[in-house]
């Protein structure tokens, strides 16, 4: 996190602080804190603070193109108003005003705080920072005193898709909050964006496996619609209830499954995975794994299915991959 407080002579006129939060390899956004410059007293009330309107929609426009201005001469994109982060913005904006003081940088635990605020509100942010900036003025006044702070090269990023905007009253002092996040959907898309034809996946499985059965002497396996369907049934169920098991809650096995595409199997293993982005990410997973290489490398499978369902499972956007490999029974 990065403090930073007016001059001495400029304490009534404002203060900036921000805190960001990132992707960390495909986990929950873990970024780290560093240090506060300056000091971390509240602003002196003046003998009179003057009463701050709630901000209208036409105020809220102007620091919205006003912010896009900046950003448009970085050639970085417009932002658009995010009603899901306006709201978490105006509630963070009033409660460091009921506190009376910007916040220090104390608990590291205030990042996942606004995490999960954020997620309550109904936005799934890939990367997110928050800025705030106390100071009098029009819009043009707010912004350009908030350049002058560290908060605002973190704001600029061409990440950002979405701003949310709060305002409230810091001792008599105008405190904005600006929010800026982008979307996890956008990030996902373009990360599966090379899964969306089935086929061509399941074509590039089967290549994968022969290869490295072909490597070892083993005969290939041929593909199987019927086992296709089984493995794609329990890739779209495990997404669909939020479990990740090679049972169904109702205690479904994968010869079950096979057996009602009308497989009947003598013999038949099962790989799952679950994050990979590609073909050869999923079997070089299971290739490091003991349990699920003896799977893939079995002399006496001779059919392949595979299946992959993409979306949200639990609370998450997440990619399945299931892999069955079997022999039909005589």
């Amino acid at each position: 996190m990065r403090r930073r407080l007016a001059p001495a002579l400029r304490c009534l006129l404002g203060l900036t602080l921000a805190l960001t939060g990132g992707p960390a390899a495909r986990a929950v956004p873990r970024p780290s804190l560093a240090a506060p410059q300056g000091s971390t007293q509240p602003v002196t009330p003046p003998p009179t603070p003057p009463s701050l309107p709630a901000m209208s929609p036409a105020a809220r426009a102007e620091l919205l193109d006003r912010i896009n201005r900046e950003r448009a001469v970085l050639g970085a994109r417009p932002l658009a108003l995010s009603t899901e982060l306006d709201r978490v913005a105006q509630a963070r904006a009033a409660e460091t005003a009921r506190r009376g003081a910007i916040p220090g940088p104390g608990d590291s635990n205030e990042i996942y705080r606004i995490e999960r605020q954020i997620v309550a509100a109904g936005y799934r942010a890939q990367g997110w920072t928050e800025s705030l900036t106390a100071t009098a003025g029009d819009a043009g006044a707010v912004i350009a005193y908030w350049k002058q702070g560290d908060s605002f090269a973190a704001a600029m990023s061409r990440d950002y898709q979405d701003v949310g905007i709060g305002v409230a009253s810091l001792q008599g002092v105008p405190l904005y909050e600006f929010l800026f996040a982008w979307p996890q959907r956008e990030v996902f898309a373009r990360q599966v964006a090379g899964l969306s034809d089935l086929g061509r996946v399941r074509t590039e499985m089967l290549e994968q496996v022969n290869a490295v059965r072909r490597a070892r002497g083993l005969a290939p396996v041929a593909p199987d619609a019927r086992l296709d369907a089984a493995a794609q049934r329990h890739a779209a169920d495990m997404l669909a209830r939020a479990y990740y098991d090679h049972l169904s809650p109702e205690g479904t096995a994968p010869r079950d499954r096979a057996a009602a595409e009308g497989f009947g199997a003598d013999l038949i293993a099962e790989n799952i995975a679950e994050g990979q982005f590609t073909v050869a990410e999923a079997m070089d997973g299971w290739m490091k794994s003991a349990g699920h290489r003896a799977n893939i490398l079995s002399p006496r499978v001779t059919a392949l299915g595979a299946g992959l369902a993409v979306g949200r499972f639990e609370d998450r956007l997440r990619v399945l991959w299931v892999q069955e490999l079997a022999r039909p029974g005589f």
